[in-house]
């Protein structure tokens, strides 16, 4: 009996040696209760962001033995704007065992499908029999790297099972996976203390305030065609590679074209390694940074019909060339484009055109809340009467006096607003604004409408203005400023009437016009029709008792005529970028031209 016994041992401590596993001194087959730790949806909110997480750390078994093990998955998911949330994952329970329990935990970007399997086992050792268990985890060379490792020992109410975690939320949500192995280990004494203890409690998110430590492995900069390494990011003189530039654990290097900074994109892990590329940077002016993105170059001979079609890709020229006689070219943006956006002062604005000059007429299109938006308020900064009387006809001028056809003694009540505007919002910005491009608020007047006789525009004379003659009955736009003392600017410039305070105004019906939208004719497809009514610089015309009249889109993207005391259409801002300043990005809503000197 006593050999008997001797061989058994010699046969069960073989099998121990192979799979890697000694005898606990469990010598009864009664086990103890685990319960686990659920989660059910809990949340952390960090600015605008939300960090969820669901699943469960299990530990719920029958017949849990020594050696036992298992695996369960926890998906986190943070949702928002590209915001980088700091968190630990923290249990909080009860654990009733004197036998600490173990967990690994792994981490992925992917589900990865695993499970645990386990085998009861006993066997005899000096007469007692002892219980255990053997357990494999399929797939467990799939499940990444080990993120965190740890115990949760007897009497722990709350235990951080992965610190120092770091996810960047999306719109469309950032999802990571842990897969933590739970094991309650198989020890060389006994365990039988443990039997009829318990295990169980919750799993949440913490956010903390640990800053991600990013390692800037190196640093590489164009010189003649090749990279060579240096010592410092450079400032000046190049921009950065993002296709070259690379990060460590599946982190990505972006570039935050708004405020001129590197950004790194799913980032999960402190120690970060990240090699940067940078191109040598052509610094351009506007106009020609502009231009080169575009080989396609399009006139226009028929203003008659409304132009719908897509066309990002393609810039337009002007046929009469120039806005002042001795000026350049002129391009535009015409239909539905979606590469003409610019963030400039705080703000988001759509390219109406270049200018003769080189500078680059912008129109408002929403704020650093709103983002760059199409349609709606969120377009506008406010709405305003253009004029607060309509008797007279010098209620269509943006600045107007009595009995003058172009005068300019007082201001408009939009050009008041736009006034306060600009000083609150761009006064800091002035030495990138134009001084020379100004505002045409043509008020060549005719008692015809048909054609331009140089008649009227004074007291209560039925009179139509230069645009409706141009739009209504012609469909020939301009872009050039029939008389100087309507082309509004400010007091140092080398053109126009020099009557404004701030080098600020309106979108003029012919850019309009240019850009797709015809008199009384709806255009639901191009992108100056913001689905709400909007007030122009250009006169319609004055018909006596009825009173005065000024150009607008309305919600259809039709331009009209309203009366000039409406005080419910839409303010949005026109300003002309100097033609000196350089610009990066590509024009997107996503990567918009910013101004860089």
């Amino acid at each position: 009996m006593k050999d008997k016994n001797k061989k058994l041992i010699i046969v069960v401590a073989s099998l121990l040696l192979v799979v890697g596993v000694t005898f606990a001194y469990f010598t009864a087959s009664t086990i103890f209760g685990g319960n686990g730790a659920n989660v059910s949806g809990t949340t952390a909110t960090l600015e605008d962001s939300v960090l969820s997480v669901e699943g469960s750390l299990e530990f719920n078994d029958t017949n849990i033995y020594p050696g036992h093990k298992n695996v369960s998955s926890i998906k986190a998911t943070a949702t928002g704007d590209n915001t980088l949330i700091p968190y630990n994952v923290i249990w909080e329970g009860e654990n009733t065992l004197n036998t600490p329990l173990n967990y690994t935990v792994y981490k992925t970007t992917n589900e990865i499908e695993v499970s645990a399997s386990c085998e009861a086992k006993n066997g005899v050792v000096d007469g007692a029999r002892l219980y255990y268990e053997e357990c494999t985890i399929s797939n467990q060379e799939s499940l990444g790297s080990i993120v965190s490792s740890g115990t949760i020992a007897k009497g722990e109410a709350k235990k951080t099972i992965i610190p120092d975690e770091f996810i960047t939320s999306s719109n469309e949500g950032t999802v990571v996976y842990y897969y933590v192995i739970l094991e309650y280990p198989n020890l060389e004494e006994n365990q039988n203390s443990d039997i009829g203890g318990s295990f169980s409690g919750k799993v949440l998110v913490e956010l903390n305030d640990t800053e991600p430590d990013i390692i800037i492995a190196g640093t590489y900069i164009e010189s003649n065609g090749e990279y060579k390494e240096v010592s410092d990011i450079p400032t000046d003189g190049y921009e950065l590679n993002t296709s070259m530039s690379t990060c460590t654990n599946n982190a990505t290097v972006g570039w935050d074209n708004s405020n001129q900074r590197i950004y790194i994109e799913s980032l999960s892990n402190s120690g970060t390694e990240c090699t940067l590329y940078y191109d040598e940077y052509n610094a351009y002016a506007g106009k020609e940074y502009i231009l080169s993105h575009y080989d396609t170059v399009l006139t226009r001979n028929d203003f008659s019909t409304t132009l719908t079609n897509t066309t990002t890709g393609t810039i337009y020229k002007s046929l009469d060339d120039s806005q002042y006689d001795n000026d350049g070219e002129v391009y535009y943006f015409a239909g539905n484009p979606t590469d003409n956006w610019v963030q400039f002062g705080g703000f988001y604005w759509r390219i109406i055109r270049i200018n003769g000059d080189g500078s680059i007429r912008l129109i408002y299109s929403g704020d650093s809340l709103s983002g760059p938006v199409t349609n709606g308020e969120a377009t506008q900064i406010g709405t305003s009467a253009f004029n607060g009387l309509i008797n007279n006809n010098m209620y269509v001028g943006y600045m107007y006096e009595n009995n003058q056809v172009h005068g300019f003694t007082t201001s408009s009540t939009i050009k008041m607003e736009l006034d306060n505007w600009y000083e609150e919002n761009l006064q800091s910005y002035a030495d990138k604004i134009s001084i020379e491009a100004g505002f045409c608020g043509d008020r060549e007047p005719s008692t015809s409408s048909d054609n331009s006789n140089g008649n009227g525009g004074i007291g209560e004379i039925w009179t139509h203005y230069g645009a409706y003659i141009r739009l209504v009955n012609g469909k020939n736009p301009t872009f050039k400023c029939q008389n100087d003392s309507d082309l509004y600017t400010v007091t140092n410039s080398s053109h126009g009437n020099h009557a404004l305070a701030y080098p600020i105004g309106l979108i003029t019906a012919d850019d309009i016009a240019f850009a797709g939208g015809v008199v009384r004719t709806s255009n639901g497809y191009y992108y100056l029709n913001v689905n709400s009514l909007y007030w122009t610089i250009s006169p319609w015309f004055y018909y006596g008792a009825n009173g005065s009249t000024v150009f607008n889109v309305n919600s259809e993207g039709s331009l009209v005529g309203s009366m000039s005391n409406a005080s419910t259409l839409a303010i949005r801002p026109v300003i002309n970028l100097s033609s000196d300043v350089t610009i990066t990005g590509s024009g997107t809503s996503t990567d918009p031209y910013v101004v860089v000197s």
